[in-house]
């Protein structure tokens, strides 16, 4: 309730919020059109005169015929996002309640701060994200094919989780095959560049909008300006992204080489197997900014999750020294992402009284605390 009621009073600063003005404004056009508009966009998927994701041009569409208000739009965006964020914290909090710790206590808290709610601004890609855990961890853990329905269902909130839809599937029916996903793991770090003229080709045979989306995301012009955008911004932006991605590769490295002998639970070898698998796929993709770099998030989820397992074995009271060269990463983590998501938060959702943010000036808590 408290995630639907932040959504209900999301704040769009006038600039850096490119997605969600852009969703305001499909709110109000789509307000203006009849409901036979409604089965154009059923019916026009991945075709050429449609977008290739349909989750928010129908929620969108849905919402518009009771309001062209954008915070009800983001409400329901909002309720979406928290089922699936609250349903996968759920799981890994009942991980962790196995055998209470610091340590995976730790690696609980960023598991919940690295896709936070905040993201509804991009809320395609992320919404996808989590439905997309939420079925993989399901199956990857458990083997339990009733949730492949459900990680699938996420390429339809955003187009780009049919190829991880793809690694997952192959993982499925392969199993666990190390001796194959590992040098293909190896090799991804030497060579991330082999991935873009095979997603290029693809893109090619798909047609429609897939076709012209994914053509979008490869061309190479479109490319080098989001890398000279990405040079422009503080350095310690992505400065904690890189240092979470080496931490918990090198920290899964260290418990394979040290406990391999002793961490061969069913769970923990079926998520080690797909990290292989999904650590080639990011760093192959890593390329195409929009990509690999969205989806090396995503492996932050299984990671963590491989950590909170491996601590789950262990019974020391005491801070493990993972934890400890873990910490500064995952708190300039958490830190940029709040920054960063702080533009969006109404600090009046968090004063006494339900509503209270309907009949205040906004102020969100960037204003409040940065300028």
């Amino acid at each position: 309730m408290f995630l639907i009621y932040y959504g209900l009073n999301f704040v769009i600063p006038d600039t850096g919020y490119v997605d969600a003005m852009g969703y305001a404004n499909e709110l109000r056009i789509n307000a203006s059109l009849p409901f036979s508009a409604f089965f154009k966009i059923l019916g026009g998927l991945y075709t050429e005169d449609s977008s290739v994701d349909i989750y928010e041009h129908l929620i969108s569409f849905i919402v518009s015929r009771l309001t062209t208000d954008h915070r009800f739009l983001f409400g329901v965006f909002a309720a979406v996002f928290g089922y699936f964020y609250l349903k996968s914290i759920n799981i890994i909090n009942g991980i962790y309640r196995q055998n209470p710790n610091w340590n995976s206590l730790v690696h609980l808290f960023f598991f919940c701060v690295i896709l936070p709610i905040t993201l509804i601004n991009g809320v395609r890609m992320w919404t996808a994200a989590w439905i997309f855990f939420y079925g993989a961890i399901h199956v990857i853990m458990d083997r339990d094919k009733r949730y492949l329905l459900v990680a699938l269902s996420s390429s339809l909130v955003h187009f780009s989780f049919l190829s991880a839809n793809i690694v997952l599937l192959i993982y499925f029916f392969a199993g666990n095959r190390n001796l194959i996903y590992l040098p293909i793991a190896i090799s991804s770090f030497f060579l991330p560049q082999l991935l873009t003229p095979i997603i290029k080709s693809i893109g090619i045979g798909l047609g429609g909008s897939l076709q012209a989306r994914v053509e979008g995301y490869s061309n190479e012009e479109w490319i080098l300006g989001v890398q000279e955008h990405r040079e422009q911004n503080t350095w310690f932006m992505q400065l904690g992204n890189d240092l979470v991605f080496y931490y918990l590769i090198v920290a899964i490295i260290i418990i394979q080489i040290v406990n391999r002998n002793s961490f061969k639970e069913k769970a923990e070898r079926n998520l080690f197997s797909f990290l292989l698998l999904f650590i080639s796929f990011v760093n192959f993709g890593v390329d195409i900014p929009s990509f690999g770099g969205r989806f090396k998030l995503v492996f932050f989820l299984f990671g963590t999750v491989y950590m909170i397992l491996y601590f789950r074995r262990r019974n020391s009271s005491n801070i493990n020294l993972l934890t400890l060269i873990g910490i500064f990463p995952m708190l300039l983590y958490a830190a940029v992402t709040f920054r960063i998501g702080s533009d969006s938060i109404n600090s009046w959702i968090f004063a006494p009284g339900l509503g209270l943010p309907l009949f205040t000036p906004i102020l969100s808590i960037a204003d409040l605390l940065f300028n």
